[in-house]
């Protein structure tokens, strides 16, 4: 018996291995990689769904300031957040829903929430458009955006605080210069009159 015990012990290594296959064996699974994956279910929406911005450009003027991108309120806009007011943006501008964003589209939503010519839409999409066809995709506006908050992300903390995206902004799209004042007509000028 103990002979058998010992003998037992020392082909334990070699038991389980076979046990462990055996109990395999039973199994409907596929041995070789995983199951198939269900490529017919839908994705899930990542940013909220807007209304066009020609519609409802109040809806979509918030995401483009600091406030509106930093949802959670802390005062930080995370790299999450700016994805998802990117996302917003483009489904915002996109008007006829076909998946890209035109020169047409462009200028009708920045006019929509008041956006001068600083730089014309079609420098912006220009700057955008990776494969030159002279429209976006999301993943070409996604990817100026993300490649935009990088270059705000002065210390490199995945997050922008107010002050890092006021700089960011004002260094990339710079106020216009103020309009000249009218000059003020002297008291002398106003009796001759």
């Amino acid at each position: 018996m103990r002979n058998a015990w010992i003998e037992a012990v020392r082909s334990s290594s070699l038991a389980l291995a076979f046990g462990g296959l055996a109990a395999l064996a039973g199994c409907d699974a596929k041995e070789t990689g995983p199951e198939p994956q269900d490529t017919t279910a839908a994705a899930p929406a990542v940013a909220t769904p807007v209304p066009r911005i020609t519609a409802d450009p109040a809806a979509a003027k918030p995401l483009l300031s600091f406030a509106g991108m930093d949802t959670d309120g802390n005062g930080i806009v995370t790299s999450a957040e700016n994805a998802t007011a990117s996302q917003a943006i483009f489904q915002a501008m996109n008007l006829d829903r076909d998946g890209s964003v035109t020169l047409v589209e462009m200028d009708a939503a920045r006019a929509a929430i008041g956006r001068g010519p600083m730089i014309s839409s079609e420098k912006l999409i220009g700057a955008s458009d990776a494969d030159h066809d002279g429209n976006l995709t999301l993943g070409e506006w996604v990817a100026e955006s993300n490649a935009r908050f990088a270059r705000f992300d002065r210390n490199k903390d995945n997050s922008l605080t107010l002050a890092e995206w006021q700089e960011g902004m004002n260094e990339e799209m710079p106020l216009p210069p103020p309009a000249p004042e009218a000059p003020v007509p002297s008291a002398k000028a106003a009796e001759k009159r």
